[in-house]
């Protein structure tokens, strides 16, 4: 079926620092986990094929941080029996959600008591409370706030000049030693006590948009002398508009000068920004308002405050200060906008929403380059998915970075592949790559049509798509891969699926029993990079493969030559073989001892068989010839052979089972009492012989294991029909890669004479390059690490002076291999909620190689090894510093 690749659910990936952006700019307020993971390209000795490693995970947890904030300590003049109002702001300033427990309590020491004491929500910020119910508890987002209205009655008994306090104080429940408070002071008087509060028409708006103010004044005491109102505005986030000013409904002028309403002078100071009016008295007792209105001049999402401030003459002496006090701080929200674009145009937004590739072969990749765009107006992340496509069925869909390498991850924990943190207009180039499966043909010359879609996941309704469009080459003439006999002639062998001339060999060769022929084949691969792996049989049923009876073994040896004239490793397969590649190898057919001059050619057929293909795939994937060998037997004595001696190769602690055919020829026979023995020349390997009773050329757990021929029937013996000994070569002590162990198998009689032996050399082969990445603590930021290095997942946080803290990272590389490789590409990238604190080192890197952000900034870490030998290590480091939350 269709495989859409989801990579690693649940990681916050290292790779998206993507947008070279200052730690000033990160929101990360739900961050727990920050997960890291380094990719390395490299190429094989004799391949051209760039291969990818890749690193294990590393995650870094964010610990979570409880904090608030509570603003201000405030001052009111009050009259006895009458409740007062203090107005204050709650902040989150902690990076997780957290719960507040709220309480205002009378402080000792006071000249009175206050009554009913109480806090009530002003969400809205208009000064007045949202409803006549109390609130104990408020729950805050990181980095969100709330207005808090405490509400107190003064008692009637209170004197005129006394004082007391009361205390608002917001505790944590995540962590209950964090506790803020504030401390309200109520005066007495018993002249004039004006309050001013402060609103908005409206509580959201956009850039250009036009708000009305009003200030809102009530005298709770006696006849007031002048009252003086102002209102500064911050002109790059308001600006004032001139035109339906008034004063409780009288329109006002806003231009200097005697020219409003009898007892109030109200105008725009000649700054342009402050509001200022003056009225004659507000009598006891009474409310007034002023409006005006302003326009936003702000176009970045979040909130914009304003208060006003008021002074007033309490008792009309002109030897007193006057009172002050400052209204409610009033806010004005701007909402943010979200909205993706991804299309197919890496310089402009609007660019078009198709991209088309040409035609490729079965079993090929295609990558298109395709590019997500924030156009909403602040940071968002987008969920990556396939809106849809008509793939055959077992293709392989995945979202690359730009290099194609480097895979896309969650970031936000839904399990869906996401872009990372994107700024407001910002652009993402990302890779969307198609592989096809290896065993698919299309003859009918279909469009494939891929379309890649972006979703907001702060707003899923913003959603947008691009279209990604290919197709599959049609010739099916050398479909994947195409084995002949070289030098290549006409009708060699050549096509997929030729398998022999018209029912005849397409190669004969003529050799001596004891002695080898040799073959030469070349293999011809199109489509996706794989490797073939080599086979021989005497009837083209693979299924169970069996060689020619007059043939020992099929060995296959690489070469430089044209020709097989000169033999070079013996190997298993083809070196991994890019698209369009061919390679040269040679079968080595060695005839068997008591072989016989033969009438007629032996058939044998050769088939290479691609290492990925899938069981069900049809020929597409291999390929066959048939080549023949004529005898001329020089053999005229008895004698028992075991044969062949095989090589094979195994990964450290793997295993192994080798297939010898044990016969008498000419005038020997065998007998029961005929004995097998094994001996290993290495350490850590141990052997096993099994004898194929079912004779079905495989090891099976009915197969018994055989220390002489009793175990074989008394009428298979006599008849001289060959026997088939398995035998089982296991590496029990995980020795390094190189090592070779040879087994000796021996045939002795009932005196113990050696009748024949086989050998079989087992190598512990090459193992995949391996990239591992560890981290370390540098809670100074240093540059030295403060604990040992792991893999294991590292609790950061921030410094007691708020500054975050900072992990090192060190990356190696490791070849396990027999061979060297050549040159090996380091990439890696900050993670999310990181910038760079430490530039990277690597002291056998190539000169010139390394890059990276400069420290303060995000992005890619570059180096390169210019070549790795079989057991050697190279390692990178450098260091990142947490900015979020």
């Amino acid at each position: 079926m269709f495989t859409e690749k989801k990579m690693i659910r649940n990681l916050r990936m290292a790779m998206f620092g993507l947008l070279s952006i200052t730690a000033s700019t990160w929101v990360f307020a739900d961050a727990l986990v920050i997960s890291n993971m380094a990719v390395g390209e490299y190429k094989e000795e004799g391949s051209t094929v760039v291969q990818v490693a890749r690193s294990n995970l590393v995650q870094t947890t964010v610990i979570p941080v409880y904090n608030l904030s509570l603003k201000d300590n405030r001052t009111e003049y009050v009259r006895p029996g009458q409740a007062v109002y203090y107005h204050h702001v709650l902040t989150n300033t902690g990076n997780e959600r957290d719960l507040y427990n709220l309480l205002g309590s009378q402080i000792a020491g006071g000249s009175f008591t206050h009554n009913n004491i109480e806090i009530y929500l002003d969400a809205d910020r208009n000064g007045v409370a949202d409803s006549n119910t109390p609130i104990t508890q408020y729950s805050l987002n990181a980095g969100d706030s709330v207005a808090l209205i405490i509400k107190a009655i003064i008692p009637s008994s209170a004197a005129v000049n006394s004082s007391s306090q009361i205390q608002l104080t917001a505790t944590s429940t995540q962590q209950p030693s964090l506790t803020q408070n504030n401390i309200d002071t109520s005066r007495i008087t018993d002249q004039a006590v004006l309050n001013l509060t402060k609103s908005f028409d409206k509580t959201t708006v956009v850039n250009g948009d036009i708000a009305t103010v009003r200030l809102t004044y009530f005298n709770n005491g006696n006849n007031s002398g002048v009252v003086n109102i102002s209102d500064l505005l911050d002109t790059t986030q308001l600006t004032y508009v001139a035109g339906n000013e008034n004063w409780n409904g009288q329109a006002l002028n806003a231009a200097t000068g005697s020219n409003g309403p009898t007892g109030i002078n109200y105008y725009l100071d000649t700054d342009g920004k402050t509001i200022r009016a003056q009225i004659t008295n507000v009598p006891a007792n009474a409310q007034g308002y002023i409006e005006f209105r302003v326009r936003v001049a702000r176009t970045a999402p979040g909130e914009i405050p304003n208060l006003a401030n008021m002074d007033y003459d309490h008792d009309g002496l002109s030897s007193t200060a006057n009172l002050t006090t400052q209204s409610n701080t009033a806010i004005l929200t701007i909402k943010p906008v979200y909205g993706v674009v991804i299309n197919a145009d890496a310089n402009s937004v609007s660019g078009p929403d198709l991209l088309t590739k040409s035609a490729v072969s079965s079993g090929a990749t295609v990558n298109f380059e395709n590019y997500v765009w924030n156009t909403g107006t602040v940071a968002d992340r987008f969920n990556l998915t396939f809106n849809s496509h008509n793939l055959p069925a077992g293709s392989v869909l995945e979202f690359y970075r730009t290099d194609g390498v480097t895979p896309l991850f969650d970031t936000n924990n839904d399990g869906i592949i996401d872009t990372g943190t994107l700024e407001a207009g910002a652009k993402l180039p990302i890779i969307v790559k198609v592989t096809f499966p290896l065993d698919y043909v299309d003859t009918a010359n279909t469009t494939y049509n891929i379309v890649p879609k972006a979703q907001s996941i702060t707003d899923s309704a913003k959603t947008d798509t691009v279209q990604d469009r290919t197709s599959l080459i049609q010739s099916t003439a050398s479909r994947l891969v195409d084995l002949f006999n070289s030098p290549e002639t006409t009708g060699n062998g050549t096509g997929n699926g030729n398998v022999s001339n018209g029912g005849l060999p397409w190669k004969t060769l003529t050799g001596v029993n004891n002695k080898t022929v040799v073959f030469p084949l070349t293999v011809r691969h199109t489509g996706q990079a794989t490797t073939y792996n080599f086979s021989a049989d005497a009837d083209n049923n693979f299924a169970t493969v069996a060689l020619p009876t007059a043939i020992s073994s099929v060995r296959y040896f690489s070469t430089s030559t044209t020709d097989c004239s000169v033999l070079g490793a013996e190997i298993s397969s083809t070196r991994l073989l890019d698209n369009d590649e061919s390679q040269l190898y040679c079968a080595v057919v060695e005839i068997r001892a008591d072989a016989q001059s033969t009438s007629q050619p032996i058939p044998i057929y050769f088939k290479v068989t691609s290492s990925n293909l899938t069981a069900s795939a049809p020929s597409n994937g291999y390929d066959v010839i048939q080549n023949a060998i004529t005898i001329n037997s020089n053999a005229s004595q008895g004698g028992v052979s075991l044969e062949p001696d095989l090589r094979g190769q195994i990964a450290p602690g793997g295993s192994i089972v080798y297939s010898h055919i044990l016969k008498p020829w000419g005038t020997s026979v065998l007998a029961a009492t005929d004995s097998l023995s094994v001996a290993n020349d290495r350490t850590g390997f141990t052997t096993t012989l099994y004898y194929d009773a079912n004779n079905d050329g495989q090891l099976d757990a009915t197969d018994p294991m055989i220390q002489n021929l009793s175990v074989v029937n008394a009428a298979i013996l006599s008849s001289k029909a060959p026997i088939r000994i398995f035998n089982k070569v296991e590496n029990t002590a995980y020795n390094t890669v190189g090592v070779v162990n040879t087994s000796v198998i021996s045939l002795k009689n009932s005196v113990g004479t050696v009748l024949d032996t086989a050998t079989d050399i087992t190598t512990i082969t090459r193992a995949p390059v391996r990239l591992t990445k560890l981290q370390a603590k540098d809670n100074n930021c240093d540059g030295v690490a403060d604990s040992e290095y792991t893999s294991n997942v590292l609790p950061i946080t921030r410094n007691a002076d708020g500054s975050g803290q900072c992990v090192l990272y060190q990356l190696t590389v490791k070849n396990s291999g027999a061979s060297a490789i050549g040159r090996f590409n380091f990439y890696d990238y900050t993670p999310e909620a990181m910038v760079m604190s430490k530039a990277p080192t690597c002291t056998t890197c190539e000169a010139g190689s390394l890059s990276a952000p400069a420290l303060g900034q995000t992005g890619a870490i570059k180096a390169s090894v210019a070549a790795i030998n079989s057991n050697e290590s190279h390692s990178l480091e450098f260091g990142v510093k947490y900015v979020g939350n």
